[in-house]
């Protein structure tokens, strides 16, 4: 028969894999993540985009009547 699962052996390797190679890699995984993290925060936030916005300057320009003679020059 196999060992099973629940053995104190297979419990006490298992813990100690996971405290000397898995816990290391984890750990620098962690450290990798925090520091790209903090750089990321210390840059300043980026500037949200000015759109252009057409105003009429006159009263009575039609904004339709203009979009359709672009639509149609060629």
């Amino acid at each position: 028969m196999a060992k099973g699962a629940r053995a104190s052996t297979i419990k006490t390797n298992n813990a100690a894999l996971k405290r000397k190679v898995f816990g290391p890699v984890e750990n620098a995984r962690t450290e990798r993540l925090s520091a790209k993290l903090l750089e990321l925060a210390s840059q300043p936030k980026p500037k949200p985009v000015e759109q252009d916005v057409m105003m009429d300057s006159e009263e009575g320009t039609n904004t339709d009547d203009y979009f359709c003679a672009v639509l149609t020059k060629k």
